[in-house]
């Protein structure tokens, strides 16, 4: 996912837990202090070979425990006991699929999944499926997984989750919306589907609902600064600047070390047209990460509009230095360049954005310095 976080999640949990209750053997009915006959005495003690029937699934439970403790290889041994023990054991193999998926074994777990789907067609082994499927980029039949896990179980939360996050990395932003609806009527306290239905929201320039879906998505987890920064964003696209300086200072608040709140509140700044205070935050995020390319670019922006042209132009070269691919650096470079008295340079750029696709600078190479083709 790009402009949303997707958190997997950390792994199956269709346990089988086994009653850790003690039987009790007692003597015949009214006299319990009556010795026991031979016979009497076998029939009423617990066989050994019923308790060894249970093996498989002490093993099992035992592949749990260590799963829960973070004992991945510990886990995946006593799976593969307890698969030895009963080949036929679908949540064995869906919670090895589980620990395959979390090493990134991926095809491993698919197969894991797969065989607990043909043995016992359950809504955590569709939902792992789907997590792989999605990790080896086959989306389609990662949404199919996704779909027959909700079919199975339609108050899955997370399964819409996911299903939503395919639909918005496809563009299907309305769709995408839909599942996010879905688990959040599910499970109202799901912060990141608030965050994740707020960045659909926000690529359909639906800024003020994508505000106050952010603003919860902070409510639920105050700690997420990301989430706090999502939030500003959609203040600044939808032209609300000094609410959005608020929400990156309470993001710098919490995590004065974070350089991209810094590169985003300077970009408020800038839009408001306080270019020394965008130019301030920009060097912090630049003390804090001098690789961070955009705001070298950024920066450069800032000296542009305070006609500090020489500033402009050496930011606009570590720009195009840190990021040789991409458009926006040259075409600023460009624009740079022509006021440094470079017009031969500026074409250069310009025609270098304009093989990238940037229409302003065809635009800008198309008037000053001949068509491109």
């Amino acid at each position: 996912m790009k402009s949303f976080l997707i958190t997997l999640a950390a792994g199956v949990s269709a346990w089988f837990l086994v009653s850790t209750a003690k039987a009790q053997v007692i003597g015949p009915a009214g006299d319990p202090f009556q010795s026991l006959t031979a016979v009497e005495e076998q029939d009423s003690v617990i066989k050994a070979s019923t308790i060894d029937e249970q093996l498989e699934k002490k093993a099992y439970n035992a592949g749990v425990a260590l799963m829960e403790q973070g004992d991945l290889e510990g886990a995946l041994l006593k799976f593969d006991e307890a698969i030895s023990l009963d080949s036929s054991y679908a949540e064995a193999y869906t919670n090895r699929g589980s620990v395959k998926w979390r090493q990134g074994e991926y095809q491993q777990a698919v197969e894991d999944f797969e065989r607990s789907i043909g043995i016992r067609p359950t809504s955590d082994a569709y939902f792992g499926l789907g997590q792989c499927l999605y990790q080896q980029n086959r989306m389609d039949e990662a949404e199919e997984s996704y779909t027959q896990a909700l079919a199975l179980e339609p108050d899955y939360s997370q399964a819409a989750y996911y299903r939503g996050g395919l639909y918005f990395e496809r563009g299907e932003y309305e769709k995408a919306i839909t599942d996010y609806d879905r688990a959040i009527r599910i499970n109202p306290g799901y912060a990141y589907a608030y965050n994740d239905r707020a960045s659909a929201k926000r690529q359909l320039e639906r800024y003020e609902e994508a505000a106050e879906d952010y603003a919860q998505a902070c409510r639920l987890s105050p700690e997420e600064v990301f989430m706090r920064n999502n939030w500003g964003s959609a203040l600044r696209r939808g032209g609300e600047y000094e609410q959005a300086v608020e929400v990156y200072t309470e993001s710098i608040r919490q995590d004065p070390s974070n350089h991209l709140t810094y590169n985003l509140r300077g970009l408020a700044y800038y839009e408001m047209g306080q270019y020394e205070r965008a130019i301030a935050d920009f060097d912090t995020c630049l003390q804090l990460n001098d690789s961070y390319a955009y705001a070298y670019l950024n920066r450069g922006c800032a000296y542009y509009k305070l006609y500090e042209y020489a500033k402009a132009l050496a930011d606009g070269d570590k720009a195009v230095e840190l990021m040789p691919k991409n458009a926006a650096a040259y075409l600023n470079r460009g624009n740079f360049r022509e006021m440094n008295r470079d017009a031969e340079g500026a074409c250069e750029d310009w025609r270098k954005a304009a093989e990238m696709g940037n229409e302003n600078a065809r635009r800008y190479s198309d008037s000053q310095c001949g068509s491109v083709k």
